[in-house]
């Protein structure tokens, strides 16, 4: 349950992280400034002043071609009667609040803000005359992308999911973090979010790009305008299908971001034991790490709840070590051993001084991967030194979105001025991140 938490906590800390500019390198910024001041009217009117009891149901709605609509009155709960729909503005234009009404009572509102880590898109969605929330986040931030869409009722005033679906990839090809990039999975995901849009009003928008896209195409599709961003080494071929742009990209992409080249070295940059961390910051678990400059390692996972402990010791060695840039090494787990004493799973109550302890025998959190068991050997670490910086791509932390999460007195890389600061080490499989202070 805790890295289930855990994990919520940290999707928060990303949200933070994207207060950024989102960029696939400097092409992409400058792209981005240039979008950022682009526009289309959303497909509400503003409505600040209307109150509660007033009736918006005859009043028009502006497209963004300037004719006028009908005012938006979906049936979002399923229960016959039409609700109203209300957009006001926030912070003096900062942001937007969507609000649906139903008999003078407020059943759901949404608030989204035109700063990137505010970005929120809502549509009304009519399928086969049944209406439906569509909320769609296209996020990137450092060339890594996290596409997610969640279809949704108000059934009896309370939002109810009948369908959503998530891509994540990243466009770093020539980085030692590159994860995956699968045209045919992000095409076929594309499809499907630009299928329901295609059924769909535009009710709140804040996102600059998808307006950007939107205005471009001239209707509610997106396109992906990070395709456009890297002229002159890709262009677009509007003869051909997404999918086919999509593996063309990757291609050009691949040949013109130059990978990493490891060059093998005999041990760490250290001369004295590592101490190192992995926690949130927020609740009573960590695991603890010592790392030696030959490689060994020891380590202790703890979390507490009341007084119930889950508890885990490991040892183990790090092998073929090789240098990526002069602040990231490359190393690869040998062995990992857990010494706890007990068994995985197995739990145990100790007293001491009054008090009795219910301890649970745990996996090594921070060395496990995606299925929560320890690592086995050939997982992949990355050590960076104090001087990793991450502020364009070719950089030792540029896509390292999850590892930065983690990161304990968190900032932003803007510029080679801004370093880490300190020792870290990634488990490629996760990006969690242990630091030295």
């Amino acid at each position: 349950m805790k890295k289930k938490i855990c994990f919520l906590l940290t999707l928060m800390i990303i949200v933070m992280v994207l207060t950024c500019a989102c960029s696939a390198g400097a092409k992409v910024e400058e792209t981005l400034e240039s979008m950022d001041n682009a526009s289309i009217e959303p497909a509400l009117p503003e409505q600040s002043d209307v109150g509660a009891d007033e009736d918006v149901s005859e009043q028009s709605d502006v497209g963004t071609d300037g004719a006028e609509e009908p005012a938006i009155t979906p049936d979002l709960n399923h229960n016959g009667i039409a609700e109203e729909v209300r957009l006001t503005d926030l912070d003096d234009g900062q942001g937007q609040r969507l609000e649906i009404w139903e008999n003078n009572e407020l059943i759901d509102f949404e608030k989204g803000y035109y700063a990137h880590a505010g970005y929120t898109s809502i549509f009304l969605c009519t399928l086969e005359g049944e209406d439906y929330l569509l909320r769609y986040h296209p996020t990137m931030y450092q060339g890594v992308c996290m596409y997610d869409y969640v279809l949704s009722t108000l059934k009896d005033n309370t939002e109810t999911v009948v369908q959503r679906n998530r891509v994540d990839f990243d466009i770093n090809f020539g980085s030692p973090i590159h994860d995956n990039y699968e045209p045919e999975t992000i095409a076929a995901f594309m499809d499907e979010i630009n299928d329901l849009l295609s059924h769909s009003v535009q009710m709140l928008n804040t996102d600059s790009d998808l307006l950007g896209t939107f205005e471009k195409e001239g209707r509610l599709y997106d396109s992906l305008w990070w395709l456009d961003a890297w002229e002159p080494e890709f262009i677009r071929d509007e003869s051909k299908s997404l999918l086919e742009n999509l593996k063309d990209f990757q291609t050009a992409m691949t040949a013109v971001q130059e990978s990493v080249i490891p060059e093998e070295v005999e041990g760490l940059p250290i001369t004295e034991p590592l101490e190192m961390a992995f926690y949130s910051g927020v609740g009573g678990w960590g695991t603890y790490l010592t790392l030696n400059p030959d490689g060994s390692f020891v380590g202790d996972y703890f979390d507490a709840d009341l007084l119930t402990e889950y508890v885990c010791q490991f040892y183990g060695q790090f092998e073929k070590i090789e240098k990526l840039t002069d602040a990231s090494w490359s190393l690869t787990l040998k062995e990992l051993e857990l010494d706890t004493g007990h068994s995985v799973g197995e739990e145990w109550d100790e007293t001491e001084d009054d008090y009795t302890i219910h301890y649970i025998s745990s996996e090594p959190y921070g060395f496990d991967g995606a299925d929560g068991t320890a690592l086995k050997p050939g997982a992949q670490f990355i050590l960076y030194s104090p001087d990793a910086v991450g502020h364009e791509l070719g950089t030792e932390l540029y896509g390292a979105v999850e590892f930065q999460s983690w990161m304990h007195k968190h900032h932003e890389f803007n510029s080679d001025d801004d370093i880490l600061g300190c020792w870290g080490l990634q488990n490629m499989e996760m990006g969690y991140g242990f630091f030295d202070n």
